[in-house]
């Protein structure tokens, strides 16, 4: 005789918020709940690779369809489980297999996923330090695009996200300056590119600066495939002034907009 069981609406509540469409399976609808998870992905991969996660408003679209969506997936499970009398035991509905899908969607899936997206599309990063005030302050959080220049060259004016010279462990965000081959020189505080001066809206100065005596510097000429990279706070920044230049195949990403700052009224703030 096959052996019946009821279902109990928290446990697939539950079930389904560590590993969505596992709770349909726990209520004997595996094929549902692959169908669940399935749609989860595409949703996800479709917001990634549509490219709105590289506008705030798009991103916050994003997570509402997804977050949406992951509450549709824990209603119907928990909905499902309370209309369910007793269910007959399927050969999947073993708590030994519940765990086993857990582990490889938390640890193998998972982390795959995260890591393709955070090499390739988009990565989120918080501000450690004042070397880019008032451009970034300490605590703000970001989301860089990771695809860009696999595509493209930077470009004057980017803000970039790079391997650090010294300890290629650590990122590192600064401004692009100067480009391969150009003449970087600066003067009381004035940048010059080939001799002819830069508008230098970002730069940032004050008196009481860590870095002081370094408003004259150069001139140097930037290396093949290189980069000369400041910080927007100009006295208070290790950039190419004390390590040189940055190679273009150690970039990473280009910031794009801030999604989360104790200053509310930064929040969704263009990066330029």
């Amino acid at each position: 005789m096959e052996k019946q069981k009821k279902r109990k609406p928290v446990v697939a509540l539950l079930l389904s918020f560590i590993t969505p469409g596992l709770g349909q399976t726990y209520n004997g609808l595996l094929k549902r709940g692959a169908i669940f998870y399935l749609i989860g992905f595409l949703l996800a991969a479709a917001s990634l690779f549509s490219g709105l996660f590289f506008k705030f408003y798009g991103m916050i679209f994003c997570l509402a369809i997804l977050l949406s969506f992951f509450l549709f997936i824990l209603l119907d499970a928990f909905i499902g489980a309370a209309k369910l009398k007793e269910i007959t035991l399927k050969p999947y509905n073993k708590w030994y297999l519940y765990l086993i899908i857990f582990l490889i969607n938390a640890f193998v899936i998972q982390p795959f996923v995260s890591s393709s997206i955070k090499n390739n599309i988009v990565r989120a990063y918080k501000i450690p330090s004042s070397a880019m005030e008032p451009t970034l302050l300490i605590g703000d959080h970001l989301i860089a695009n990771m695809k860009i220049y696999k595509e493209e060259n930077p470009k004057r004016g980017d803000i970039v996200i790079f391997e650090y010279p010294k300890d290629p462990s650590k990122d590192f965000i600064k401004r692009v300056i100067g480009l391969e081959g150009e003449k970087v020189e600066i003067v009381r505080n004035k940048i010059y590119i080939n001799d002819k001066l830069l508008d230098d809206p970002c730069g940032y100065y004050k008196e009481s600066g860590m870095t002081q005596g370094l408003e004259n510097f150069g001139p140097v000429v930037v290396s093949k495939d290189s980069m000369f990279v400041l910080g927007d706070n100009r006295d208070n920044s290790q950039d190419s002034r004390f390590w040189g230049y940055v190679n273009i195949k150690k970039l990473k990403g280009k910031a794009l907009y801030i999604y989360w700052a104790k200053n509310k009224s930064r929040i969704g703030l263009e990066l330029k």
